[in-house]
């Protein structure tokens, strides 16, 4: 990050000068301007939106209004406008309490092409780009970035690789089965539809794996995480040929299927959800509580972070961010064992 008090010592003047220099003011001849403009370039240095402007609301006299930088929430414009998301109305909330304003760009409208796009975020002076959630993998997204600090939410942008904030899967998964282990659990199965384990990278398939490697068992239990075998005929013949103690899963499908044959939670088997999302449809078994809301608010402040140390682009190391998630219980597990 390059700021003012370097470019004032690179070019031999004070701060103020450098600041004056850099909003043409009158009063710095022609001559300072330009080569402290040239300077600043040089060195790299873009100005932070929201100081710029209430910098210069104070000036024009208005020192008492606040000024909002926008930020834009890019989305997929083949899923419709994502007002009524959980993660844009968090995402809206958290980006007004920092003073910014944000509003929703989809970015691959086929009546604007990226180079409109990038003209239409330019005149709004919009600095700040956050990438909205997805149901799919996003395998790329054209556009010039260079001017923009970028954050994504979720794991299914895979280019650019711009940091993202997400759960943390692997170690909600690991503790779960530490749990597991204390309710005497010996054969835990993952059954799933294959969405959500493309849509986080694979954690969940990874997670289990390597469970599995470590409970050293010569009879292990083969997924069943599937797309177009995702249904009650199939799950049951993997249920009963491998008959699990405990299932993991996604939803109410397999509860569904288990208690319509006459099987019981948790007298029979245990049942555990890995994703139940606040404000979609109840999950009736033990879960974990996901909250798209709390995901978005991290992602601005991020997002807001990276503005405010004046970042810029696509990093060359991409971070992560990762939330755990609440544990919810609701009898589908067995208690765990007391031992004298």
């Amino acid at each position: 990050m390059t700021t003012i008090r370097q470019i004032a010592e690179r070019a031999g003047v004070s701060k103020s000068t450098v600041s004056l220099a850099l909003r043409r003011d009158t009063s710095c001849s022609i001559e300072t301007v330009e080569r402290i403009v040239k300077i600043a370039d040089e060195m790299g240095y873009k100005p932070n939106p929201l100081v710029t402007a209430n910098m210069a609301a104070m000036r024009s006299g208005r020192r008492h209004s606040r000024v909002q930088a926008i930020l834009a929430y890019f989305y997929d414009y083949s899923n419709g406008t994502p007002y009524t998301l959980s993660s844009f109305k968090g995402a809206r909330e958290r980006a007004t309490e920092l003073g910014f304003a944000l509003e929703a760009f989809p970015y691959n409208d086929p009546d604007v092409t990226p180079h409109r796009l990038l003209s239409i975020l330019r005149n709004r002076n919009v600095r700040g780009i956050l990438i909205g959630e997805s149901q799919n993998p996003i395998p790329h997204i054209e556009f010039d970035w260079e001017d923009f600090a970028l954050v994504s939410i979720g794991y299914t942008l895979q280019n650019p690789r711009v940091d993202r904030i997400g759960f943390d899967h692997a170690d909600n998964l690991n503790q779960l089965f530490q749990d597991l282990s204390l309710r005497n659990y010996k054969r835990v199965g993952l059954a799933m539809n294959s969405d959500l384990d493309n849509r986080v990278s694979h954690s969940p398939t990874a997670s289990y794996l390597s469970y599995q490697f470590e409970q050293h068992s010569n009879d292990k239990i083969p997924l069943f995480v599937e797309k177009d075998r995702w249904n009650k005929a199939a799950f049951l013949e993997w249920f009963n040929r491998n008959n699990p103690d405990c299932v993991l899963t996604v939803g109410n499908d397999a509860m569904n299927w288990l208690t319509g044959e006459g099987i019981r939670c948790p007298e029979d088997v245990g049942l555990f959800s890995i994703w139940a999302v606040e404000g979609e449809p109840p999950q009736n078994h033990s879960h974990f509580n996901v909250s798209l809301e709390l995901l978005a608010k991290t992602a601005i402040e991020v997002l807001a972070d990276r503005l405010n140390s004046n970042t810029r682009g696509i990093p060359l190391r991409r971070r992560s961010i990762l939330l755990s998630s609440d544990r919810v219980h609701r009898n589908s597990l067995r208690p765990i064992a007391v031992h004298a």
